[in-house]
């Protein structure tokens, strides 16, 4: 399926961007993805140039879903839902995916697109992650308007794992973080987090030992809120990764 279901708007913003180079992703491990249902909505995406290190460029696009009405197709989000690199290889590490740009509440006219509010984020990055063998690792960015919640956790000091979007990643596996907390711009981009997924079992029980010491010394310490919502919501989400390690061995 490429681009059926379409409206005219939508599909001639995307035969533009095929126009210049953009393609559908055929035989790409990023197929898996493309008409992907979310919720009420499905994803396209389109592949784009290689960059200097042979990493694959991407975009999503949100959809929603044709009426079935006579005129009533789909329509294309105003906004690119993510701007993306891929990278594959021979070894575990060379398996990446960057979200360079990450719009989590894209919309359709006024109305805005909630993607954590409607829980459509968590299956968006199951479908990600599922690009990613043991070993590899995910990135996103928090510097734009979307990850605000993520980028004052982050800059306030907190565990990453306590930021929405760390939070997120380790839902879909990843234990380990580095904070590319000094936006270099150009080539490197903008701040982003990025989280690894375990190799085997050993480095799993290695690295959720020490997700698990964080979290309790952040929760042990007494809560002067001092950060408002920001500490406030730290501490829900340490307090969720608790829950879900309760019993688990990785």
């Amino acid at each position: 399926m490429g681009l059926d279901g379409l409206d005219d708007e939508a599909r001639g913003r995307l035969e533009s961007l095929l126009a210049k180079g953009w393609s559908l992703p055929g035989g790409h491990a990023l197929a898996g993805l493309h008409n992907q249902r979310l919720g009420a909505y499905r994803l396209v995406a389109l592949l784009g140039p290689k960059n200097n290190v042979g990493s694959r460029y991407f975009q999503l696009f949100l959809a929603d879903l044709p009426t079935g009405q006579a005129g009533a197709e789909g329509r294309l989000a105003r906004e690119t839902l993510a701007l993306g690199l891929h990278n594959s290889g021979p070894f575990p590490a060379y398996n990446w995916v960057e979200l360079i740009r990450y719009e989590a509440a894209p919309t359709f006219g006024e109305q805005a697109v909630d993607l954590a509010g409607e829980g459509l984020d968590l299956p968006l990055f199951q479908m990600l992650s599922a690009l990613v063998p043991p070993g590899g690792h995910l990135m996103v960015e928090y510097d734009s308007p979307g990850q605000k919640a993520s980028e004052r956790a982050l800059t306030l000091g907190y565990p990453p794992v306590t930021s929405p979007l760390g939070y997120l990643m380790f839902q879909v596996g990843c234990r380990s973080f580095r904070d590319w907390y000094i936006a270099e711009g150009g080539r490197e981009g903008p701040r982003k987090l990025q989280a690894f997924k375990p190799l085997n079992e050993e480095i799993a029980r290695e690295k959720t030992a020490e997700l698990r010491r964080q979290i309790e010394e952040l929760l042990a310490r007494p809560d002067d809120g001092q950060h408002g919502e920001w500490g406030a919501l730290a501490r829900r989400l340490a307090r969720e990764v608790l829950r879900a390690l309760e019993g688990q061995l990785i």
